[in-house]
């Protein structure tokens, strides 16, 4: 019900009488928040990252930072997904490959980026947790450097062996390593490949000979030769192998690949014991605003669960896994530690 009383000089809107005194301290106080409001204004204009700031971020396209080459799977997936991205920033995202130094190159160019949200970074393993343990000095720290904002992918990997290995299980493989001390033989063509054989050996006590190449394609030829007899391989290469009578053994991945789901697990193949992750997720430089991070996770992880996403990634032997910063964070710090353990156990030492 409106109040009958009208508003007069002199009064509240309640009737009540205004002091004087009263009215002029007021307005003095008003006066002053409103000078010091308008310095806390002026002064977050002037502060890169604070909220105002990023109000409206994006205000200019989005670099995607690939560490690879155009054309491998952490390429494929990040262009995947980088139209969705761009539809829910509103502004583009532009994939950039900066191949070079197994991921040294784009990760000290993102480190040294502003915190702005403008440069992202598709940071994996190779970078992040193969390279800290194997360099002495690196221009970045894996850690100190980096913002974690979303996990995205665990890459799958297939321990297979050649047709003339006489094993059809993992199980199987390891009782013939056994029985034959330093006279078997393992193939890799990257981090990966080692470190989870490594782990295998380890694990059981195996004395293999390791045959290191530059890349997988060439591995794969002497796979396909009969010159080695196992190695660990990614699925690109897998149709021809299974064509050419191969055995795939089990995948090092924590649930079944869809595209390939009668190999069974490590676990599953009674190795629990191998956890090496061939992960990959989003980074931006450090110290960017908490609330910028959250917002841009947020749109990574609803892109990344687009059942058409999946179904794209699944077909490149990519596993979806996203997640929040800290879960990515925390990851970061657990692979640091397993891929160290298991590279002094091979005896790798910093270089």
């Amino acid at each position: 019900m409106t109040d009958p009383r009208p508003i007069t000089p002199g009064t509240t809107d309640s009737g009540c009488a205004i002091d004087p005194m009263q009215t002029s301290l007021t307005s003095r106080a008003r006066r002053r928040r409103l000078v010091a409001g308008a310095g806390a204004l002026a002064l977050g204009a002037s502060l890169p990252g604070v909220v105002r700031a990023q109000s409206d971020w994006p205000t200019k396209p989005i670099r995607f930072i690939v560490p690879f080459a155009a054309g491998g799977g952490a390429d494929l997936g990040a262009r995947i997904i980088a139209v969705h991205l761009g539809n829910a920033f509103g502004k583009p995202v532009v994939v950039e490959n900066r191949a070079g130094g197994d991921g040294v190159v784009a990760a000290q160019e993102v480190a040294r980026a502003a915190p702005d949200g403008h440069t992202l970074f598709f940071g994996t393993a190779s970078s992040l947790s193969y390279l800290p343990n194997l360099k002495k000095s690196l221009p970045y720290d894996p850690i100190a450097d980096f913002t974690p904002i979303a996990n995205m992918v665990i890459f799958t990997f297939i321990l297979s062996v050649a047709a003339n290995v006489p094993a059809r299980t993992l199980a199987e493989y390891v009782a013939w390593v056994k029985a034959n001390p330093g006279k078997s033989s393992y193939a890799s063509g990257n981090s990966t490949s080692i470190l989870a054989m490594g782990q295998l050996m380890q694990a059981n006590g195996l004395d293999m000979t390791h045959v290191p190449y530059k890349g997988e394609g060439q591995a794969v030829l002497d796979l396909v030769g009969g010159r080695v007899p196992a190695m660990w391989v990614s699925p690109a290469v897998l149709p021809q192998m299974i064509k050419e009578g191969f055995k795939p053994l089990a995948v090092l991945l924590p649930s079944r690949s869809r595209n390939y789901p009668e190999v069974p697990t490590v676990a599953e193949a009674g190795q629990p014991l191998l956890n090496i992750a061939p992960w990959g997720g989003c980074f931006g430089p450090a110290k960017m605003p908490r609330d910028l991070v959250d917002r841009i996770s947020r749109e990574f992880n609803t892109v990344l669960r687009r059942p058409d996403v999946v179904e794209q990634y699944d077909k490149l032997g990519l596993l979806l896994v996203p997640s929040t910063p800290d879960v990515l964070g925390a990851l970061v710090k657990e692979q640091l530690g397993v891929f160290g353990k298991t590279m002094r156990g091979l005896g790798m030492q910093p270089e």
